[in-house]
């Protein structure tokens, strides 16, 4: 899910891997692991919501506009609502995480690292990149370092959810009957 969502790849003005997949994959994920984890169901509607408007604004770019930007107070609204998904999310498969790990893994403390990581870097992202922020040329060099700050977290989390899936897989194969 968090491919679709940070790396942007465009043919014209159309993404080719939409966000909106993203938030589809994540709603997936909390489907399967709803009964290990209950709290990953109050995500949902939050997901949905996320996943129409990212798709809405995927749509709306197939007609050469955007979403984005026509409704600010709202586009504050979305980014807000996506930092406390993202934040509940990996919270959620840090729990998991603590639950099913081998001792010497601490793949839930690199989770809640990355996540807090995370949280604070969508937060000032989403304050630079809001229409209504001050001294709006000193923000443009703070973005640049905040993005690239950004996609370094994001492959790090990236790399840790890979390795938490691992653990469930393991898990999975050990109950098998062999």
């Amino acid at each position: 899910g968090y491919f679709f969502l940070y790396f942007d790849i465009n043919l014209g003005s159309v993404s080719i891997l939409p966000s909106f997949v993203g938030f589809l994959l994540f709603l997936s994920a909390i489907q399967q692991l709803k009964d290990e984890r209950r709290d990953l169901e109050l995500l949902r509607p939050l997901g949905t919501l996320l996943a129409a408007w990212h798709g809405g604004n995927w749509l709306a770019s197939w007609l050469g506009t955007a979403l984005d930007g026509r409704f600010p107070i709202l586009d504050l609204i979305i980014s807000l609502a996506g930092v406390y998904f993202h934040f509940q999310m990996l919270t959620d498969y840090a729990a998991l995480a603590a639950k099913y790990q081998q001792p010497e893994q601490n793949l839930d403390q690199r989770l809640l690292k990355w996540r807090t990581c995370q949280t604070l870097l969508l937060t000032a992202t989403s304050l630079c990149a809001h229409p209504l922020r001050f001294l709006t040329d000193l923000w443009e060099p703070k973005l640049i370092v905040l993005t690239m700050a950004g996609f370094v977290t994001s492959l790090c989390i990236m790399f840790t959810l890979f390795d938490v899936r691992r653990i469930f897989r393991d898990d999975v194969q050990s109950k098998e009957p062999q």
